[in-house]
């Protein structure tokens, strides 16, 4: 099952040597497509309990896979070939600004309404 594309996405085509191993830093929500015999791709370091784990997976021609987590990946290709990298892109700040007014709006009325109710009589 193909998971969905988000709204905005920039491609990254990387070649890969035969036997090459790549540090990548990619942020959560990112897929990556195989276009070779076989990837293996280590993803960053997550805190399971007490322990450190990351996971491996391993991708034949044409699987993919999408990252559940930002951070640093490693991606070694045995025989070479290219990973598809499908970043989502963020969000720009001037998108995001209406929202945080909304919010900041919502604090100043719930402050006005509480601090309201302490005013001391004179």
């Amino acid at each position: 099952m193909t998971a969905p594309l988000p709204a905005r996405t920039t491609v990254q085509v990387l070649p890969l040597a035969m036997g090459q191993h790549l540090q990548l830093w990619l942020p959560a929500g990112s897929q990556l497509l195989c276009q070779a015999p076989q990837v293996c791709v280590t993803e960053s370091a997550q805190w399971q309990g007490e322990r450190l784990v990351s996971r491996h997976t391993r991708l034949a021609d044409g699987e993919q896979m999408v990252l559940a987590h930002e951070g640093w990946i490693g991606i070694l290709a045995p025989q070479g070939g290219e990973l598809l990298c499908l970043r989502p892109l963020r969000q720009p700040w001037s998108d995001r600004l209406p929202g945080w007014l909304r919010g900041m709006r919502r604090w100043t009325a719930s402050r006005r309404v509480r601090d309201a109710g302490c005013a001391k009589p004179m």
